[in-house]
């Protein structure tokens, strides 16, 4: 019995294609930041610096999607903060 061809789908290459982005940028990134970095300490500070600032942001959108539950995420919290508008340029800005 034969079985049909495996394809891979738009989806599975998309996946492919965003896991390779992300695999080459943890590879490449810590090897420039030390590069640049006086020494060791400042290296290892500038990564724990950063973990506090993704941390931060973590926390404020769980924060906010916990006070304003809705379907939508980004624009519907800007479209009712600001403007339609302003929530449609920064989701485009997000996308892009």
């Amino acid at each position: 019995m034969e079985s049909a061809p495996k394809k891979l789908r738009f989806f599975d290459l998309t996946m492919i294609v965003i896991s390779l982005v992300i695999g080459m940028g943890i590879f490449k990134t810590p090897v420039n930041v030390a590069q640049n970095a006086l020494s060791p300490s400042i290296f290892f500070m500038a990564w724990f610096m950063g973990g506090l600032i993704a941390l931060s942001g973590a926390l404020t959108y769980a924060e906010i999607g916990s006070r304003y539950p809705v379907t939508g995420g980004y624009y519907k919290i800007f479209s009712a903060c600001y403007h339609p508008s302003v929530a449609f340029a920064i989701n485009s800005i997000i996308l892009v």
